[in-house]
């Protein structure tokens, strides 16, 4: 048998290639085994470094169960700050009242702890346990060498003998969650909360919190195992270690401003408010100031701004330089751990930006704020008129409407005001006292503001990325109307999203300028969390194809309308609400709603919500509502609120 491809000359070539690929790939392989042997020696060596410093830490809780039970939460990790006993921990040990923490040493010992003191701003708590013998406490070391992409390993301790627990990752940021950890990619469980992060070497990096960045996830526990973890630097807490000591609690520390630009990541450091009875205000700090640098750092977006003071706490005090009238100034301000609620005001204005030309930058366009409508018994009814310029508020220069209406929601209740209009080429002053929103009724719309013609549509709406069933009452594809106001209508669940439940929205939606979507939830048994971002991206959806102002956008449940009776829906919106505060402005809902478990922020000024009631007094105020007032959402008496009065109050949330 002949072989005539063995006369090829091109097959000896090929075969040797063949052979030498296949060594070379038998030498990666063992280079791969090599490295990840070596890996996993060093990742182990630098745990050891550590371990007699870590603790796991139980909390044991009061009668929890349906039987009266002792509750035992999961347990998890602690750090020795101290030989004579003292401990830090993550906040997780607290969340919850309980009987008693007990610390479990290597040695498997357990030994009743005290709460000494809290660090609110990082999420930690300082504990003090009784040992018969010294502890091992961890190294401080003076400096940390810290590089992105440099291995880290998470150790902490579970289980009945308070095993190692090791996870190996890189660090990924710094100066995460507004300046305050480091962040790093191991894949961690609750259990390593209160463990540290080292280096490869064993050298103490942190110490890991749980912890969601601004958006990310409503429980803090939320990314546990999701290769997206945080940690205190040890810097951090060694500084601030001699005053927990001395059962001092640590708190965030407050400024009080507000910023120019919806966009933290915009280049604009310019500040549109400054809160009342602040450290801002005492400092002399003025709306209109452009912050350059604090304590040395320059900044240049208000992100940047976030991540600097957010390395400070309450009682600190910084340094800030600022440009004022194209001059520099320096202002000393002493932090503070809490500041006024908010108590947002109006004018009873709606208006627009103009932009004309700028005869000192012709190439350049300015912004005049132009009064469009009044809304009628407002305290601008009567001394401000349509086609009204405002040039300023006291001595500060009015931008554009968003930093007109930062000045107002900012301001202080009843304190007159002084604006500065220019009429028919006029230049004057008129003196106004705005109303405070909350406690107030649901105001008039000016008598053109809500004429609409046309008919209006039903149609069905679909997003590709959910299973959320939705309607939406838009207007003709031959009307072309200007801003309309958009409402969410969460239904219960059950509840069918045919065009019925929209024909009945129909008429005052069409009258009032009000575009009405419909959702369902994704099960017939209830609203889940994993929802709450869904309904933003409708809002959104809707505001790509229609002229939506986007001010006068809420979120409501049926039973917003008087008569309606409190559901899963209005647990949802208000959920949705308190979670998407840039992108919904007002929340509707029954009086006897019951409560969502989210986090609940002060109100904020750059994206202020509002929140409707069903209700006429203050005796009818539901309990959970003056929590909500004490953050600064006001609350608005709607009285039997209809349809049409609904749709009323969404169109004026866009009023100054």
């Amino acid at each position: 048998m002949t072989f005539h491809h063995l006369r090829n000359p091109f097959f000896g070539v090929a075969l040797f290639a063949m052979l030498v690929s296949t060594l070379m790939s038998d030498s990666s392989r063992a280079q791969d085994f090599e490295y990840r042997q070596l890996m996993s020696e060093a990742v182990r060596s630098a745990a050891n470094e550590v371990l007699p410093s870590i603790v796991m830490v139980e909390v044991i809780g009061g009668t929890g169960g349906a039987n009266g039970d002792v509750e035992q939460d999961a347990p998890t990790s602690g750090v020795v700050v101290d030989s004579d006993g003292y401990v830090i921990v993550s906040d997780i040990v607290v969340r919850r009242p309980s009987a008693s923490l007990l610390v479990m040493l290597p040695d498997q010992t357990r030994h009743a702890a005290k709460v000494v003191a809290q660090d609110f701003h990082r999420h930690l708590v300082l504990l003090k346990m009784e040992a018969k013998s010294k502890l091992t406490a961890i190294d401080f070391p003076e400096s940390a060498s810290l590089e992105i992409g440099q291995t880290t390993v998470a150790v902490g301790r579970y289980g009945s003998d308070a095993a190692p627990l090791v996870s190996r990752g890189i660090l990924s940021g710094q100066d995460r969650l507004d300046g305050v950890a480091l962040q790093f990619d191991a894949r961690i469980s609750p259990s390593f909360y209160g463990g540290l992060l080292v280096d490869l070497h064993g050298n103490p990096l942190g110490i890991s919190i749980p912890a969601v960045a601004a958006g990310g996830a409503e429980e803090a526990t939320s990314w546990y195992d999701s290769g997206i973890a945080f940690a205190v630097p040890l810097s951090v807490i060694k500084k601030n270690l001699p005053r927990m000591k001395e059962g001092e609690n640590i708190k965030k520390g407050l400024m009080g401003f507000v910023p120019n630009s919806k966009d933290p990541y915009e280049n604009d450091t310019k500040v549109a408010a400054v809160r009342v009875r602040s450290p801002a205000e005492s400092s002399g700090l003025k709306a209109g100031d452009v912050i350059k640098s604090i304590e040395g750092v320059k900044v240049q977006r208000q992100q940047e701004i976030r991540q600097v003071l957010g390395r400070f706490d309450a009682g600190d005090e910084i340094q800030m330089e600022i440009m004022r009238d194209g001059g520099s100034q320096t202002l000393q301000i002493t932090l503070t751990d809490s500041i006024p609620p908010l108590t947002p005001q109006r004018l009873g204005v709606m208006a627009a930006n103009i932009s004309v030309d700028n005869p000192e930058d012709p190439e350049q366009e300015r912004t005049k704020v132009v009064v469009e409508h009044i809304v009628p018994e407002s305290p601008s009814d009567g001394k401000l008129e349509v086609g009204d310029v405002v040039l300023k508020l006291g001595e500060v220069p009015i931008a554009n409407i968003d930093f007109l209406r930062r000045q107002l929601i900012a301001s202080e209740e009843g304190k007159e005001i002084v604006l500065t209009i220019d009429r028919s080429g006029e230049s004057r002053t008129v003196s106004v006292i705005p109303e405070t929103i909350d406690a107030s009724s649901i105001q008039k719309l000016p008598p053109d503001h809500s004429a609409t013609s046309g008919k209006w549509k039903i149609e069905a709406l679909k997003l590709p990325d959910s299973a959320n069933e939705a309607a939406v009452l838009i207007p003709g594809d031959d009307e072309k109307r200007g801003p309309l106001g958009l409402l969410i209508l969460l239904l219960n669940p059950g509840e069918d999203v045919s065009t019925k439940v929209l024909e009945s929205w129909q008429k005052a939606a069409q009258e009032l300028g009000v575009v009405v979507c419909a959702v369902m939830p994704e099960s017939n048994e209830r609203w889940q969390p994993k929802e709450i971002e869904v309904m933003a991206k409708f809002a959104a959806s809707i505001q790509k194809s229609q002229s939506i102002d986007p001010q006068s956008v809420a979120i409501a449940s049926p039973a917003a309308v008087a008569g309606g009776k409190a559901a899963a829906a209005d647990s949802m919106a208000v959920a949705v609400a308190l979670s998407s505060n840039h992108t919904f402005y007002g929340v509707a809902v029954a009086a006897k709603t019951r409560p969502p478990a989210v986090r609940l922020r002060e109100n904020d000024a750059e994206a202020s919500l509002q929140i409707l009631l069903p209700i006429a007094s203050k005796d009818e105020l539901p309990t959970w509502a003056p929590t909500l007032q004490k953050t600064g959402f006001p609350v608005v008496r709607g009285g039997e609120v209809t349809q049409e009065d609904l749709l009323t109050w969404v169109r004026g949330l866009q009023a100054i």
